[in-house]
């Protein structure tokens, strides 16, 4: 059996979660697939419900939402030596994740980049610059051999959770306060570049509005302080 965990985050992925699981059930590192869903109203339950396999875990969640609280839940479940997180729109970029899993030495953390050699973010302005001066603004205050503080596509070790937990910020930016406690650490991480596809963007709730991207630019801004504070 393998040794890799997955967790993922779902609401109202009924588009992509079969592509995503289809992707990963027959990968022989994979030990188990857990699923955490914020109550999906279009048909996403519905189609986890019909998979019998041994590899898949799927909890849904009606009375709270959140980023933050479903990583968090779903590694509490985690039995594998490592997670790997991802959005599960990101699919196609399953055998690019495997195979990194695959070549890990002695790596804590590996940290799927936009902003290395060979990396790309292909989303329009409105999403790629305000990500590229946060994370200027983590490497110019945190640590700066970190480039992608912001990814929230990583593969950790399991057992360093013992030291270091995700706080819940409920939003995205738990991952910020989470990279920075693993290095503070002085966990090893490596950056592998990663391209972020343009329908990611399309496919992104994180940001229905004007109002609520400022907003969550705000909870970015507060977790990069903090973390200055505590370097």
């Amino acid at each position: 059996m393998g040794n890799l965990s997955i967790v993922l985050s779902s609401y109202n992925e009924v588009e992509n979660i079969k592509f995503a699981i289809d992707a990963l059930v027959n990968q022989s590192v994979v030990k188990e697939i857990i699923i955490i869903d914020d109550n999906s109203s279009d048909g996403t339950v519905d189609i986890l419900k019909k998979y019998n396999h041994p590899k898949i875990k799927f909890v849904v969640r009606k009375n709270i939402r959140g980023f933050a609280s479903a990583f968090i839940d779903g590694i509490k479940l985690c039995s594998g030596e490592y997670i790997l997180r991802f959005d599960i729109d990101m699919f196609n970029s399953i055998d690019h994740f495997i195979k990194t899993f695959e070549n890990i030495k002695n790596e804590d953390c590996i940290i799927f980049s936009r902003y290395v050699e060979n990396a790309l973010d292909q989303r329009s302005k409105y999403r790629k610059l305000p990500s590229l001066v946060i994370n200027k603004l983590c490497q110019l205050l945190l640590y700066s051999q970190v480039k992608d503080y912001t990814s929230c596509i990583i593969i950790f070790k399991r057992n360093i959770l013992i030291d270091i937990f995700p706080r819940n910020t409920f939003y995205a930016n738990f991952i910020i306060d989470f990279i920075f406690e693993i290095k503070k650490n002085n966990k090893i991480i490596k950056e592998v570049p990663f391209i972020q596809e343009k329908n990611t963007e399309l496919n992104s709730k994180s940001a229905p509005s004007i109002l609520k991207f400022l907003t969550n630019g705000l909870y970015y801004l507060i977790s990069i302080l903090r973390c200055s504070l505590n370097k």
